[in-house]
């Protein structure tokens, strides 16, 4: 019997970014992001098995998944935040990046997600967007074009990053 290589596969390599990577990296700020548009038929799961594109308008999209220490870690933060902007013009949203739907729902059963969850099994959503490791998230604007990234573990009690959030907001409701 011979050895064959196994093929690379991207799924694999954010698996071990997250593990080895995201754990001792702790994102700094957002950072702006040039040429890259949400796709228009992202077939996103919801927690009930329907298919769902995202919600219309500016976009705050966190990518998670349920065996990464750090998103797991950054989520009830998540949550205040959201809490901080009732009135904000903007949608926010958990995106889980290839759990099966099965392991979301028991995942939710023992973490509260105040965030809207939507589910990309596939990952093909997640392949068209500049994902360098997990967790991620994405500020998107009116017009569903990207415009800031941050990579890694975020402190979204941080009063700086928060600070910085404030400034990006109204730039997403009305790109120019």
């Amino acid at each position: 019997m011979f050895k064959r290589p196994l093929p690379a596969r991207r799924p694999m390599t954010l698996v071990l970014v997250c593990l080895v990577i995201a754990p001792v990296t702790l994102a700094e700020s957002f950072k702006p992001v040039t040429e890259v548009n949400l796709p228009e038929a992202p077939a996103l799961l919801t927690l009930n098995n329907r298919v769902s594109d995202l919600p219309e308008g500016p976009l705050f999209i966190n990518i998670w998944a349920s065996w990464c220490k750090p998103c797991i870690d950054e989520l009830p933060a998540l949550n205040e935040l959201k809490s901080r902007y009732p009135h904000a013009d903007i949608q926010w949203v958990a995106l889980n990046y290839g759990d099966s739907l099965s392991t979301v729902r028991e995942f939710m059963n023992n973490t509260e997600i105040e965030l809207p969850v939507l589910l990309d099994l596939t990952t093909r959503f997640t392949a068209q967007l500049p994902l360098k490791g997990l967790p991620a998230t994405f500020l998107a604007d009116a017009n569903g074009e990207v415009r800031y990234q941050l990579d890694g573990y975020a402190d979204w009690t941080d009063p700086a990053l928060i600070r910085q959030l404030e400034l990006l907001l109204p730039e997403l409701a009305d790109p120019q």
